[in-house]
């Protein structure tokens, strides 16, 4: 029997080590590495090519969020699941537009990340309980355009990510590798898109939506 191989993003290694010694018991899993940032993430995915990447979305720089095109483009094949514990709409439903396919949260049940990853392979999408009833049903249905920060594009996540942990747009143009000036025009169309007249207002709706 072919095993689903699975790789764990995660910053802190006592649920790495956690996860990695519950799925390990599994006989039909096994985890081919595992990650503590999006920089040590990316080669990973490359090298090994999982079916499975569990991803924690609080993590420095790059959210597991933010990170899902790039391990996407790493490994087409790689299906995504978000684990953590942030319950907040907005991450659920940028996650599902996004591309991940499970979202679980990490009180709720180990068997139940366990049972996400077998769904996940089974082609279908992988939900938390503890989710409202009519979050899980539009979630089901495919319909991941929802919550306050849906009309921003994937760049604009990506910047909003990164004000909301209080940076420069210095700062945030050296982690992009684009120009300070740049990431000015992107935090006005921000604002402009967020309905914020100014950069403090904005700083507080973004930290109400990104965990940190």
């Amino acid at each position: 029997m072919k095993k689903i191989t699975v790789v764990i993003i995660d910053d802190h290694p006592v649920i790495r080590h956690g996860v990695r010694s519950v799925v390990k018991k599994q006989p039909d899993m096994i985890v081919l590495g595992e990650s503590d940032s999006a920089t040590s993430a990316l080669p990973l995915v490359k090298e090994t090519q999982p079916d499975v990447a569990i991803l924690d979305i609080t993590m420095a720089g790059i959210s597991g969020i933010d990170l899902i095109p790039y391990v996407k483009a790493l490994s087409e094949k790689t299906i995504i699941i978000i684990y953590t514990m942030h319950q907040n709409h907005d991450n659920i439903f940028r996650a599902c537009k996004a591309g991940a396919k499970g979202y679980v949260l990490k009180s709720d049940e180990i068997r139940d990340l366990l049972t996400a990853i077998r769904e996940v392979m089974q082609g279908e999408i992988s939900l938390s309980s503890s989710f409202p009833d009519n979050i899980r049903e539009q979630l089901l249905k495919g319909e991941c355009e929802h919550g306050v920060l849906s009309v921003l594009s994937p760049r604009e996540h990506e910047i909003a990510n990164l004000f909301s942990q209080g940076m420069t747009p210095d700062e945030i143009g050296e982690i992009l590798f684009i120009s300070p000036k740049t990431v000015r025009v992107h935090r006005t169309n921000i604002m402009h898109k967020l309905n914020c007249s100014r950069s403090n207002e904005l700083l507080l709706l973004l930290q109400d939506y990104f965990p940190h």
